[in-house]
């Protein structure tokens, strides 16, 4: 079966087509003409992937859903049901498209750590939770993507009746005697809570129609080492890559999905400060045993949008406020 760049959504796998593509014509899944790779010359790559896999009475979720869902692998599912079909009935898997799959049971007890430790910080041990899985396999680690000296960042604040907007010495953080339990930070120590844009903010701080904000612009001081709960993996670089194990790609990329889920889980006034208890340790560890100087993660506010967390307030400092009102706010439902 011959396949174009046009099937996959995975840069990876559409420069490898762009590249090594031998003849052309029409792709015989998606219908794009164009440069054109026999499908078999990927089955090394996706034979690691699918074995990976067993077939479950446990779980919700076909191979398509699992691969597209979490890796995004293909255009669409309809295309990844056709190529994906067309792979399993010509290997030897115990599972057909149709039927429902899950990771194997080291993968699936590997990724757990997650919910082995907020079960811990939260019920067992507060102060004293095992954390050796997670400096024994470095789930955690500073990326490529840190902060540069000079790069901005935003926090809005509402501005008080009667101001027109805040000065800079009022932007950051509170002083500690003040400063509340948030996803990042323990009761008494402050982080700075920073995000990628003005829009960002309007959403973080829940602003509604006609409120007036303050916006400030923090401008980095230093060069930052953050550790990036965004970052996407391309399973197919992973894969010809090999300096690390494709095994272990898949698992560290599921161990810290898992994380952001929980960091950018909007905080609610009903919420009891105990939930915020495993996101903070995991700030904490990544301060004093990683060394970083923050983590970014994404806004379950903004679409889009990103947030983050410095550990040190002075590693940003606010250069400039603005003033700002709104004006529209736009309601969507599903």
């Amino acid at each position: 079966m011959y396949i174009c760049k046009d099937c996959f959504h995975d840069e990876e796998l559409r420069s490898e087509i762009s590249s090594n593509a031998d003849k052309e014509g029409v792709c015989e899944v998606c219908g794009s003409r164009g440069k054109l790779m026999d499908f078999s010359e990927f089955d090394g790559f996706f034979d690691t992937l699918l074995s990976l896999f067993s077939s479950t009475d446990n779980g919700k979720k076909t191979i398509v859903d699992i691969i597209q869902d979490e890796w995004n692998l293909f255009k669409d599912k309809e295309i990844a049901k056709v190529l994906l079909t067309d792979f399993i009935t010509t290997h030897s898997y115990d599972f057909t498209i149709h039927d429902i799959v899950d990771y194997d049971s080291e993968i699936q007890e590997r990724v757990a750590v997650w919910k082995r430790l907020k079960a811990s910080v939260k019920g067992n041990s507060r102060f004293f939770t095992n954390m050796d899985e997670f400096v024994t396999y470095n789930y955690l680690m500073p990326g490529d993507n840190g902060l540069k000296i000079g790069e901005r960042l935003y926090r809005s604040r509402i501005t008080p009746a009667g101001q027109t907007k805040l000065d800079c010495c009022n932007m950051g953080c509170p002083p500690k005697e003040l400063a509340t339990a948030g996803r990042a930070n323990p009761i008494g120590i402050p982080y700075l809570y920073l995000c990628d844009s003005v829009k960002t903010t309007y959403f973080e701080v829940r602003a509604v129609y006609l409120d007036d904000l303050s916006v400030g612009v923090f401008e980095v001081s230093r060069d930052l080492k953050i550790i990036d709960f965004t970052h996407n993996v391309s399973l197919f670089y992973s894969y010809i890559d090999s300096q690390t194990p494709f095994r272990e790609t898949v698992i560290k990329k599921k161990v810290i999905d898992a994380i952001s889920l929980d960091l950018s889980k909007p905080l609610r006034r009903y919420d009891s400060e105990l939930e915020y208890v495993p996101t903070q340790l995991i700030c904490e560890y990544c301060k004093r045993v990683v060394g970083a100087d923050g983590i970014t993660f994404k806004s379950s506010l903004h679409k889009d949008g990103r947030n983050y967390v410095l550990f040190d307030e002075t590693a940003a400092q606010c250069i400039d406020v603005e003033s700002h009102e709104i004006i529209r706010i736009d309601i969507d439902s599903e």
